[in-house]
């Protein structure tokens, strides 16, 4: 009875570790919302954009570098620098969106919603 009694304590310590660094792993970083315009669809040195992951780069850009945010666009904390901005198509790509909202920032000027994680990013159309 003592063996099960501590195999069961074991059980629940582990799970509890488990759900704390799943918890931790899916903590948002930062969020906000922007309005994707043509501009956001040029790069800084007139080039064209043509995947999502640039175009919210770019859009970052628009907004801490050159101060030239779209109406509808909010700030964030996670991209002012160009170290951190040069990160975005990679945690598009390594997120969950949904095709149509990214395949919509390539060919519309949708307005969107980002959530940012540690490791990827989540965008999805703004109501």
């Amino acid at each position: 009875m003592r063996r099960i009694v501590m195999l069961c304590a074991i059980a629940l310590a582990s799970l509890g570790s488990s759900v704390s660094s799943t918890s931790a792993q899916t903590a948002i970083d930062d969020s906000y919302c922007t309005q994707i315009s043509e501009r956001d669809k040029q790069a800084s040195d007139g080039y064209p954009l043509t995947d999502a992951g640039s175009i919210l780069r770019q859009d970052r850009a628009n907004l801490h570098r050159y101060g030239r945010p779209d109406r509808g666009d909010d700030g964030d904390f996670t991209f002012v620098s160009q170290n951190a901005r040069a990160q975005i198509p990679q945690l598009v790509t390594n997120g969950n969106s949904d095709p149509a909202v990214l395949d919509e920032i390539v060919y519309g000027t949708p307005s969107v919603c980002v959530n940012v994680y540690r490791n990827h990013m989540d965008v999805w159309f703004r109501y």
